[in-house]
């Protein structure tokens, strides 16, 4: 073809081989004239995008068209970051030329859709040779929000649906989630001012079709900053703790950003807005345990851990509890959940199902609401539980500790069974309350790649009790309670959303004492959860269940040897069920081949096991099947 035209783009991009590939390069070349026609730049641009989005499929990615794989070959990532970087920002430039730079961007984030796994690791490699980091980060600064929106559109289809979190070093993840919270935390006053500017307001036409307007444009953009940051830490296996260490080493004040982000209001306009449990998220992945650990449970094995992964955690645990505020504003994201009223939320949605005649589905608006309300309060309580292993070196002050108490009581008080739910508000409770947050990395999903979810954190039934035992510990250890008991006004620093009345019930030896008999049974009826669910071959969920067993249980063991078994009678039995849920816990893994994991948990169960007291009645048999469990691990592992 000897003429590439305003009027033949159909012809040339739907030319056959070799022509395609011959017509593609001289094509990319004109794209980067300076002097060329903007509107034959946003056609050709605009063509090309339509042509990919044809390759991609909903359900799977089974690699390259043969349209993508000739657009690869004649250089088309090198053209289009060329083409969004080409001219500065202009209002007398014609608005083709951004509008051809936006559609460079998402030509960018559909190649990386249409790969299979291989084809996306290559091209991130490609693009992160180009610079892609810094071309995003420089466009959040872009004067158009078209622009600014396309950036945090192509971070979050990089780290959500490619690896760029595997392949970046921490320092330069730490960049982006500090620019990512910045975008969520501005507010949409600039993209209404744009939309309503004489000069710029011709973006309006570009999300005319977007329902909800502007506000609803600038609430997905929030959202998707929010999902480029958890695509960032949630990868498989999950970032080292290392990893974490140096991220918040670098930019410290990512903490305070993402717990501003966690407590961002729902926006009216898109009320199922998933920005700020993911925010809740974010920062539980900052200080996730490593899948072989039981918070709690020492083993001749730990050495490394503990030379290396605890060190790192306990170090970034320091770098939280150096923040200004850090215990209040845990706090604020518990309260801003607690205090949230739903019924305007169900109304803004336009539910008009009874839930209670009728459960609702997995992708019911509502539902996901939910859903993002019980993650962020297992989430808090999930830093709470592990921020009280590391009270000591992180010097956490009785008054913070003591302000969490009544956060971690209320999440330990009964959830209603489904059946005993007469009410739609103790349904949506129950629902809340009874959620276990589990993820994978997205493109997992996307690609169809059977892969378990590195991201576990147990449901509210089990990690309250867990969170309010750990507490308690901390206060033992420190022999606290008597002092506790005899204030006669609240300790300076104990939080407003408590006060020394409710410290003072929840440290009374009575309320304590049933605690932990209701904290026993908690123990039990979660391992019971952890068989039911292996009788129905879900093995990671029964896995998840043992182990947030086996934590509680440890709380509650350490609870009495810091009490000097001042309160046996309630916690006799706890050993046993730590043994149990350890070794239920190894098998577990053994079936699924996680050798590391069953070593640990083994060995853990016949550590508890050899200094149980007789009055535990532990069958012997059982210290032999987990000695086998270790021997099984060992051998598989050599």
């Amino acid at each position: 073809m000897s003429n590439i035209t305003l009027s033949n783009a159909e012809d040339v991009l739907g030319a056959p081989e070799p022509r395609l590939s011959q017509n593609l390069t001289r094509l990319f070349a004109k794209l980067l004239e300076r002097n060329q026609d903007p509107l034959f730049v946003e056609i050709y641009t605009s063509n090309i995008q339509s042509k990919l989005e044809e390759c991609i499929s909903t359900d799977e990615a089974v690699g390259f068209s043969a349209f993508a794989r000739a657009c690869l070959g004649a250089g088309i990532v090198k053209a289009m970051f060329e083409l969004s970087t080409l001219h500065v920002y202009s209002k007398a430039h014609p608005k083709e030329r951004y509008i051809a730079q936006s559609n460079a961007f998402a030509i960018l984030q559909g190649l990386v859709q249409c790969g299979n796994l291989a084809e996306r690791y290559i091209l991130l490699d490609q693009m992160l040779k180009l610079g892609v980091v810094d071309v995003l980060l420089q466009k959040l600064d872009h004067p158009l929000c078209i622009i600014r929106e396309c950036a945090v559109r192509v971070a979050m289809t990089l780290s959500t649906k490619s690896m760029l979190g595997e392949k970046i070093p921490a320092a330069t993840a730490a960049e982006i989630m500090v620019a990512m919270c910045k975008v969520a935390l501005e507010g949409p006053s600039s993209y209404v001012e744009e939309m309503e500017s004489p000069t710029t307001g011709w973006q309006n036409a570009l999300i005319s079709q977007l329902e909800g307007g502007v506000l609803r444009y600038y609430a997905t953009v929030q959202e998707g900053s929010m999902r480029a940051i958890h695509g960032l830490l949630c990868t498989s296996p999950l970032p080292s703790r290392k990893f974490c260490l140096d991220l918040l080493k670098k930019k410290p004040e990512v903490l305070d950003l993402l717990f501003d982000c966690a407590i961002l209001p729902r926006p009216p306009s898109y009320p199922e807005t998933e920005a700020s449990s993911l925010a809740c998220e974010s920062v539980a992945l900052l200080f996730q345990w490593p899948s072989h650990i039981v918070p709690g449970v020492s083993t001749p094995v730990d050495s490394t851990f503990k030379a290396q992964e605890w060190k790192a955690m306990s170090q970034c645990l320091t770098i939280l509890t150096s923040r200004e505020e850090w215990a209040e504003k845990i706090i604020e994201v518990w309260m801003r959940v607690e205090e949230e009223d739903l019924l305007p939320v169900k109304r803004s949605l336009n539910v008009k199902t009874d839930y209670l005649k009728q459960d609702p589905s997995e992708d019911d608006p509502f539902m996901l609401v939910l859903i993002q309300r019980g993650t962020s309060r297992v989430a808090m309580l999930r830093l709470i539980a592990t921020l009280s292993h590391a009270a000591e070196s992180c010097g956490v002050t009785n008054a913070e500790i003591e302000s969490f108490l009544r956060i971690a009581y209320v999440a330990s008080t009964k959830i209603k069974a489904r059946p005993e739910c007469c009410t739609e508000t103790q349904l949506f409770t129950h629902i809340e309350r009874t959620l276990e947050a589990s993820r994978a990395p997205e493109y997992a999903s996307v690609l169809e790649i059977n892969m378990n979810p590195p991201f576990h954190i147990a449901e509210e039934g089990v990690l309250g009790p867990t969170a309010l035992a750990r507490l308690l510990v901390v206060l033992a250890q420190r022999k606290a309670f008597d002092t506790i008991q005899g204030l006669k006004k609240a300790p300076n620093g104990l939080s407003s959303s408590t006060s020394l009345n409710h410290v003072q019930q929840i440290t009374h030896p009575d309320v304590i004492r049933r605690f932990l008999t209701i904290a026993l049974q908690r123990v039990r009826a979660t391992a019971q959860k952890g068989r039911d669910k292996v009788g129905t071959g879900k093995l990671i969920e029964a896995q998840t269940a043992f182990k947030g067993a086996a934590e509680l249980a440890a709380a509650l063991v350490a609870f009495d040897t810091h009490t000097q078994g001042l309160y046996i009678k309630e916690i006799r039995g706890a050993r046993k069920e730590l043994v149990l849920a350890l070794g239920n816990a190894s098998e577990m893994a053994l079936r699924q081949k996680h050798y590391q994991q069953a070593l640990n948990f083994g060995h853990g169960a016949v550590t508890v096991a050899e200094n149980i007291p007789a009055a535990e009645d532990l069958d012997p048999k059982i210290m032999a099947k987990n000695k086998r469990r270790v021997q099984q691990a060992q051998a598989a592992m050599v």
